[in-house]
């Protein structure tokens, strides 16, 4: 999983759109890291110790980012009125 799509998740809190976007993103690296390790026990790179607790461990974390995803709004900051500019200039 890319540690990044979580940061900028992070950062990006302020518009829950874009933050649930994010937290798809870090599902979709989960998901696809979780079929590296099938491919590795399947090859045997990894023994089924080893497969099992890091696939359980992915499992964990993509049910940690779904119940993130399905309540984002208690994660996200409260969105602000925009600012409003006014001219400076006198007539």
């Amino acid at each position: 999983m890319k540690l990044g799509n979580w940061e900028d998740g992070k950062r990006k809190r302020k518009y829950e759109a874009v933050f649930k976007n994010k937290l798809t993103d870090a599902m979709q690296e989960a998901s696809e890291t979780q079929t590296w390790l099938e491919f590795c026990f399947a090859c045997n790179y990894i023994d089924k110790n080893i497969f099992e607790e890091l696939h359980s461990k992915y499992e964990q974390i993509l049910a940690m980012l779904n119940t993130m995803e399905q309540k984002a709004d208690t994660f996200c900051f409260p969105t602000s009125q925009p600012h409003k500019f006014t001219s400076s200039k006198k007539k």
